[in-house]
């Protein structure tokens, strides 16, 4: 849908974000993903929006406002793209009645662990049959348009565009409903090993072979679709919302494609109460729950397996952050789902609309700072403020200054014989070196000196140019993680071997470091969430809030933040800091979504024509002024400018008839003057 205000004259500056757009979402299960999805879809008067209060003098209201009257004549409604739809078109396009038949013996059930239910794997492939056969024409459809993720040719794609939406979304509805009769888990099983398939080898079916250039695929085919839209639009309209996204590879691939595309992380503190409202049953939420868990991680992924889920990286690369905690509120304050998706929309179309909110300018320093991290595992940033949003620290995750960062040590250096960055430790000296730099074991401390030469010989049969070799790594450096290695040599796990600090840790020491402020009252911001050892700390400094993107996995939440005992002397309830998920833009979003194209001021100007006028009067004072230093003591010159509103006119008749300026006092010595020159 096209925006409903006229036409101006800026139109065509604005054209690229009016005319095109694509917004992913991504988010855990039951975190409402497929909500944002459906009101991204709908017109603007069938949205649950609060009414802004008239003539308020609260700015954050004001700022709403603002919002609110944009939206009223610039919402669009998006065109959605439902990743298991994509899935099953790849599926009916690919696959022949028997190779289906196997494929769900292979993926329906609830897990590898489980042996398939043949009998009822056997009816729901003859009722998914008949209903293929009674479609045959869209079967039909779907396989002439063969590689769909190489099609080029515009015909080509607007069909496909008007196929998706169109007669094939019914029939995708209709298979997906088929699947969740037959087993709920066994469908999210089926889907999420098709999906990771597809991006291993290009085909749904099992395969040992990983080739990375099939990485994409479906990202290459959401993308055909989404030019479909552009090109069956006549005014090349295509807004497209992609309804959801849980692999960070293929969220690379959107956000290195189009300027216009931003990724949104859906998250909600009550996962599993909405879920059990769903499904009114607790073992399939339980089952839902793990999966999800699996999903989240990013232990395959780490491990090179870029074909599978990992929300964990994805909810980190996300431009814009929306809580679905809040069903309904009569305030306005962009709390509701609805009301955070209004302020996106207002940003995407007119960036720089308002300005970021307190919350979200916080968050923003902390993700620059995470940036300077030298952890090769992950950068996280983190920042302190008094009671007023006043910053008074920031720090991010790295090693104690004055030590080598990770980042910028190469492990291949280590055979060296004096490699640079690393401790005595690492190159096998232990406690104790001698002044020529060689190997002695100190009686004292000869199990950790031991342990250091064994480690150092570990290090060199690890990393070598055998196994690293330049031609592999591309000419990049090769740091290594301290605490991965050695305990994977302890055959242990164990976070306390870590090099660096923690960005909360780092940020609270920067301040006793440099004199000390007190931070009692205080407001943590983290672009992860504080461990254990950090909310220690934080609540020992009196904290009262905490600003988080993503939960932290340990027990720091339920266990070190939730005393819910009584401070001594103050009015407070409990000692407890307030934990916030953060929702609003981050990251380059934040860039793209607050920088404006054009100044305000600037842009009123151009659109109306507007242009300021200096008085009259202060005018003439102005010429007064220059002719006073020229002509000091005239009389004749307060007799000439003692009607201030014809003083310029009467000037001008002068400057037009070229005479010599001596200063007439009144129209009769005018008209004189003029007579004189006629003769």
């Amino acid at each position: 849908m096209k925006k409903t205000n006229p036409s101006t004259k800026l139109d065509e500056l604005y054209s690229l974000r009016e005319t095109f757009s694509v917004i992913g979402i991504t988010g855990r299960s039951g975190s409402g993903c497929t909500d944002v999805a459906r009101i991204l879809a709908k017109d603007f008067k069938d949205l649950e929006i609060t009414r802004p209060k008239e003539m308020s003098q609260i700015i954050q209201e004001r700022k709403y406002e603002i919002v609110y009257n944009f939206s009223i004549s610039n919402w669009i409604t998006y065109n959605t793209i439902e990743y298991k739809n994509v899935l099953i078109l790849l599926l009916i396009q690919n696959v022949s009645h028997r190779a289906f038949s196997q494929h769900l013996k292979n993926y329906f059930r609830k897990s590898f662990s489980q042996e398939t239910d043949e009998k009822h794997v056997s009816k729901l492939h003859k009722e998914l049959y008949a209903v293929f056969k009674y479609h045959s024409p869209i079967i039909k459809k779907a396989k002439s348009f063969r590689s769909i993720d190489k099609l080029k040719r515009d015909k080509k794609l607007k069909e496909l565009a008007i196929f998706f939406w169109g007669d094939f979304k019914h029939f995708a509805e209709q298979i997906d409903a088929i699947l969740v009769k037959y087993g709920t888990l066994e469908r999210i099983f089926l889907l999420h090993h098709t999906a990771s398939n597809f991006r291993k080898s290009g085909q749904p079916f099992k395969s040992e072979v990983v080739e990375f250039k099939h990485i994409y695929h479906i990202a290459h085919v959401i993308n055909r679709i989404i030019k479909g839209v552009k090109v069956s639009d006549r005014n090349k309209n295509a807004h497209v919302v992609i309804d959801s996204l849980r692999n960070s590879s293929e969220i690379n691939f959107f956000k290195e494609r189009y300027s216009g595309f931003y990724l949104v992380a859906v998250k909600s503190d009550d996962r599993k109460s909405k879920l059990l409202e769903r499904y009114n049953d607790s073992q399939i939420v339980e089952g839902i729950l793990k999966f999800d868990e699996t999903e989240y991680k990013c232990n395959d992924f780490v491990k090179g397996r870029f074909f599978t889920p990992d929300v964990q990286n994805c909810i980190q690369k996300a431009d814009y952050h929306i809580i679905t905690n809040s069903k309904s509120s009569s305030k306005t304050d962009f709390i509701t789902l609805e009301q955070q998706l209004m302020k996106l929309q207002g940003l995407v179309q007119q960036p720089g609309l308002i300005t970021p909110s307190t919350i979200e300018r916080c968050m923003q320093f902390a993700f620059n700072a995470k940036l300077s991290s030298g952890c090769i595992s992950r950068q996280v940033g983190a920042v302190i403020t008094d009671s007023e949003y006043s910053v008074k620290s920031i720090g991010w995750n790295d090693v104690p200054r004055g030590a080598v960062p990770c980042v910028v040590r190469n492990a291949k250096d280590i055979v060296k014989d004096n490699p640079f960055g690393f401790s005595s430790f690492e190159k096998g000296f232990g406690l104790k070196e001698s002044s020529d730099g060689s190997f002695i074991i100190d009686p004292d401390h000869a199990e950790i000196d031991q342990e250091s030469k064994d480690f150092n010989d570990y290090l060199k049969n690890s990393f070598n140019e055998a196994k690293l070799s330049d031609t592999s790594l591309g000419g990049i450096n090769c740091p290594y993680c301290f605490k991965t290695v050695y305990n994977t040599f302890k055959g242990e796990k164990n976070q306390v071997h870590t090099r660096s600090l923690h960005a909360e840790e780092n940020a609270m020491l920067q301040i006793s470091k440099y004199g000390g402020q007190p931070l009692k009252d205080g407001i943590l911001f983290t672009t992860a969430s504080p461990c254990e050892l950090c909310s220690k700390k934080a609540y020992q400094l009196g904290i009262k809030k905490i600003y988080y993107i993503d939960p932290y996995p340990g027990i720091s939440r339920s266990h070190i933040l939730r005393q819910g005992v009584k401070p001594v002397s103050t009015d407070s309830m409990t000692a407890d800091p307030e934990l916030h998920m953060f929702y609003g833009a981050i990251g380059r979003g934040f860039v793209k979504l607050y920088e404006p194209f054009l100044s305000q001021k600037d842009e009123i100007g151009i659109l109306t024509d507007f242009e300021l006028k200096t008085p009259v009067k202060e005018e003439v004072k102005q010429i007064k002024n220059i002719l006073e230093k020229r002509m000091k003591n005239d009389p004749k010159l307060n007799e000439f400018f003692k009607d201030e509103q014809t003083v310029i006119d009467r000037i001008l008749t002068l400057v037009e008839k070229g005479n010599n300026f001596s200063i007439p006092v009144n129209e009769t010595e005018i008209m004189q003057k003029d007579e004189k020159n006629v003769d």
